[in-house]
Order: C-alpha cells, then sequence, then structure tokens
C-alpha cells in the first residue's frame, strides 16, 4: 500500500481520500482485508481514535465492511457501487464542463442507438409520460431540468446495459442543466423539449441512426450554447424524419 504523510487539517478525512484512492484504483480490490488499525495507525503515524473514524466514515458511505472478530474488507461490488465509486473518482477530479461534454458526446447518441433497437412498449410509454411531465413545466414557464434528466436516465434504462446506467446517473449528477443558468430560458426550454421529442420519436420506432444522430444533435446543441455565453438555440425542425 503506498501511504502518504496525513496534513494536521482534517486528519482522518485525508486517511479517508488515500483509501478511497486506493479503491478506484485498484490498490485495493472488493474483499480485501485492510490491515488492522494497530498497523494503519502507524502507517499513517496517527492515534488508533483517528483511524476509528476514518474507519466509521468508510464503513458509512459503504465502501468498507467491518466483519466483527475478522476485521474490515474492501466492500464488494453491488448494484450501484459502481456509480458511488465513479461519481467519487469524477468529483474528487472537478472535471470541467468541455470534459463533461467529450464524455456524454461519446457515450449518450451510442444510448440513444441502443434504446432505439431495445426498448420495449413500457419504456417507451414511460418516456412518453416524461415528456407530457416536461411539457407541462414548459408551457407552464417552470424549470423543467429534473424531467429533462429522468428523460437521460429512461433512455440509459431503455439499451439494456445496467453500467451504462450508472455512467449516465454520474454525469447528469455532477452536470445538470438546471445548474446552467443559459439553458433555462423558455426559448432554450422548448428546444430542448423539441429535441426530446424527437430522440423519443426515433426510438419508438426502431431508427437506430436516426436516435444517435438526434443525440448528438441535441448535445452539440446544448454545448454550443454553454460556451456561447448563452446563444438563441438553432431552428428546430418542425418534423420528425
Amino acid at each position: 500500500m503506498e501511504i502518504k504523510p496525513v496534513s494536521k487539517r482534517g486528519i482522518y478525512e485525508d486517511i479517508v481520500h488515500q483509501i478511497r484512492g486506493m479503491i478506484d484504483r485498484g490498490a485495493l480490490r472488493p474483499g480485501d482485508r485492510l490491515p488492522a488499525e494497530r498497523t494503519l495507525a502507524e502507517m499513517f503515524a496517527v492515534s488508533r481514535n483517528t483511524v476509528r473514524e476514518a474507519i466509521k466514515a468508510l464503513v458509512e458511505n459503504d465502501l468498507v465492511e467491518s466483519r466483527q472478530g475478522a476485521g474490515n474488507f474492501v466492500r464488494e461490488v453491488a448494484d450501484g457501487r459502481f456509480a458511488s465509486t465513479l461519481a467519487g473518482a469524477i468529483l474528487r477530479g472537478r472535471p470541467g464542463l468541455r470534459d463533461i461534454f467529450e464524455v456524454r458526446k461519446l457515450i449518450e447518441p451510442e444510448i440513444a442507438a441502443l434504446a432505439a433497437r431495445n426498448a420495449s412498449p413500457l419504456d417507451v410509454e414511460r418516456m412518453d409520460g416524461v415528456l407530457a411531465e416536461q411539457e407541462r413545466a414548459v408551457r407552464g414557464g417552470k424549470p423543467a431540468a429534473d424531467a429533462d434528466q429522468r428523460l437521460h436516465g429512461l433512455l440509459a434504462e431503455a439499451s439494456g446495459n445496467a453500467i451504462l446506467c450508472d455512467m449516465v446517473k454520474v454525469l447528469h449528477e455532477d452536470f445538470t442543466q438546471s445548474r446552467v443558468d443559459v439553458l433555462q430560458s423558455p426559448e432554450r426550454q422548448a428546444a430542448s423539449l423539441a429535441a426530446h421529442r424527437a430522440i423519443v420519436e426515433a426510438v419508438r420506432n426502431g431508427h437506430v441512426m436516426l436516435a444517435e444522430k438526434a443525440m448528438r444533435e441535441h448535445l452539440e446543441e446544448i454545448e454550443d450554447i454553454v460556451f456561447a455565453g448563452g446563444s438563441q438555440p438553432r431552428a428546430v425542425k418542425s418534423e420528425v424524419v
């Protein structure tokens, strides 16, 4: 285990940070037993009470499991753990918006394509419900970011790939449209609704390439607006091909 000296400020948080980093990098793997408290205290040059605080925080974050009489172990990866670990890695790196957009443009068009291939009638029905909710918000002049985020999540679920679901959840947790003021104008929200309709219509009809294209154009439009400082959205096509 590669250990670095801890700072006097927030000592146990530094220990948590280092151990989480080892888990993220794979230096500590699910099922691995952590060194005993006394050993960790010597390694970090801190008191055993400080080590106990760090272990408690790791347990509360579902990264470590304490087994009575056996010690502390890195938790096995379970449903949702991938998202938690990835979220931690992203947040510690504090990526910029451009990085997040690059990842979204790599992942989400392919998710839309997979959704067009794999979506069930129930999946499409749920998307229609969220679209209706988004439309009510837009017509009422209310924020529609929650519906926006849920639609992207439903597309990921319809793709049939659990890992992609977790990845989309993480990306949207760190960047939601509600955090970008320039995306909240009535014109922008109406354009977002139209883009979502085009994506869902392509998914409904099983048009894989059109779903991929519609999602890519949607993300590129958002990116243009964010980095242009709030320019008006492009003209929205009145028909879905």
